[in-house]
């Protein structure tokens, strides 16, 4: 049987979560001295409501959602914890504001949200509205910073608690810290120690400071000393790896990093559409007979070769990713 988070005693801030999914965040907040008081799920960019399928793609995600949905989403988790949950579109969605108004929030707390607050709505709670955002501001402002600190090598990022401002990723900083990455460090991992550790902890230290009264607000330089961190488009990801001039590390730790979501090699097709290929071990070698950028096999196993190594990659087959894969047709 399902149970609800238990939650410890003691007085906090009424707190508004805004998320994408059951992030790394959620069931911390929800642990803390402070009350949550509703979720709002931020739809995916690009989000399109789609009409319920019928015949064969409605049978295959009915037994999708029988057989391999049985993990909790966020929906599912507010509904265990009694939290009101609200599935949020737009930041102008119709009666968000008195959605908010009614649940008397201190305070919002943003991560990972798929476009800018307006200023009626994060103006709301009388603490305002904070956000985490995964480096160190005023570095890597913009909504995937993720990739980009993955594509400078950034083996030492940061963490950043600030007020949410008109601006994107401007406010004043309330708490920030820096931790090393090592190279070649996978998403997951990564983010389980930025956001799961380093930023859960800001955050509530910083949830904690404003419930005081004594939490730091400093402004940000006008300027980032980094170009914006924008979200690949779909042309962006066969051409974003120069193969001829960086070193294999550089790239092995871009595709391993990005394993998940980039398309810088040919994904598997046919019976093996919707699987991904895992990122090995980088091998520094001669390459001068292979072809770089390309996927090729020695033996038993498949390799990408760079111009002063190979990088190994393999395919493990999924059933569940063939599922999905067979709905997205």
């Amino acid at each position: 049987m399902e149970k609800s988070v238990s939650k410890t005693d003691g007085l906090g801030l009424k707190c508004i979560l805004i998320t994408q999914g059951l992030s790394r965040v959620v069931e911390p907040l929800m642990k803390s001295s402070h009350e949550l008081v509703g979720v709002l799920e931020s739809a995916p960019r690009n989000y399109k409501k789609k009409e319920k399928p019928y015949g064969i793609v409605g049978l295959l995600r009915w037994v999708k959602g029988k057989t391999i949905g049985k993990n909790i989403n966020l929906k599912r988790f507010c509904d265990i914890n009694s939290v009101p949950y609200r599935f949020l579109t737009a930041s102008d969605d119709a009666n968000l504001i008195e959605w908010i108004e009614d649940l008397k929030p201190d305070i919002i707390v943003v991560f990972s949200m798929s476009q800018l607050l307006k200023e009626k709505i994060f103006s709301i709670p009388r603490f305002g509205t904070i956000n985490l955002h995964p480096s160190m501001l005023p570095e890597y402002r913009g909504p995937n910073p993720d990739f980009w600190q993955y594509y400078d090598v950034e083996l030492n990022p940061g963490v950043t608690l600030h007020y949410v401002d008109k601006g994107e990723d401007t406010g004043d900083i309330i708490f920030q810290e820096r931790d090393h990455i090592p190279l070649g460090t996978k998403s997951p991992e990564r983010l389980n120690r930025l956001i799961g550790e380093v930023g859960v902890s800001l955050m509530l230290k910083a949830l904690d400071a404003i419930g005081k009264g004594n939490a730091p607000k400093v402004k940000q330089p006008t300027k980032s000393p980094t170009s914006r961190a924008k979200n690949l488009k779909s042309g962006d990801h066969k051409s974003i790896i120069d193969w001829n001039n960086w070193d294999g590390e550089r790239i092995w730790h871009v595709l391993r990093g990005t394993e998940l979501w980039l398309d810088a090699l040919p994904q598997p097709k046919g019976i093996y559409k919707g699987q991904r290929w895992t990122v090995e071990e980088y091998e520094s070698c001669g390459t001068e007979l292979d072809k770089l950028g390309v996927i090729q096999r020695a033996g038993q196993r498949f390799y990408v070769a760079t111009k002063d190594g190979r990088i190994y990659i393999k395919l493990d087959f999924n059933w569940k990713k063939l599922i999905i894969g067979l709905l997205k047709k």
